[in-house]
């Protein structure tokens, strides 16, 4: 697990962010790709690791950052790691987190904590990214959502990504 630093610490919660793998993406090199993903939250950058020799890559990595307040829309940017220069763009996309705080309010709201609710649903639009549609779901306490992103800028390539927020209880007020 690799953590992205930040200097904030009015923090309202961990977004933990699974990279878990990419489709058809584009040759940068003779007949390839050495393929990697650059996430950036407000001020906070993490990578995954290199996949050599792969347009369809499997990361499973999983990558932390402190939720900003107000909060921020999260930037994935893929690259095609080369030794000799500088590293070509594979294509880029993001992702709206508000969708997934504001579910996360309402588990609070809810008092959902067993088993498998979903509390929302993300359709693609120009606003975002999406593929196909996402849920935002509460599985036994956890905000978590799956997504696939389209990479902009490239003829081809998806991200799949398992977005899951871990947010404090609110404080309750006095009985």
């Amino acid at each position: 697990m690799l953590l992205a630093r930040s200097p904030m610490s009015n923090s309202g919660g961990v977004l933990k962010v699974v990279v878990v793998q990419g489709k058809r993406l584009v040759v940068r090199d003779f007949k390839t790709s050495d393929p990697y993903v650059k996430l950036k939250l407000g001020d906070q950058v993490a990578k995954t690791k290199v996949i050599n020799s792969c347009l369809n890559p499997v990361w499973n990595e999983e990558l932390t950052f402190t939720l900003p307040e107000p909060v921020e829309t999260l930037k994935l940017e893929v690259f095609d790691k080369d030794r000799f220069k500088a590293d070509d763009q594979m294509g880029n996309a993001h992702v709206n987190i508000q969708p997934l705080v504001s579910a996360a309010r309402l588990k609070h709201i809810l008092k959902v904590s067993t088993g498998e609710t979903t509390l929302r649903k993300v359709i693609p639009d120009s606003q975002n990214c999406l593929v196909r549609e996402s849920c935002i779901n509460c599985v036994n306490g956890e905000i978590i959502q799956e997504v696939w992103l389209r990479l902009s800028g490239v003829e081809s390539g998806e991200i799949e990504l398992k977005l899951k927020l871990e947010i404090p209880n609110p404080s309750s007020p006095p009985s």
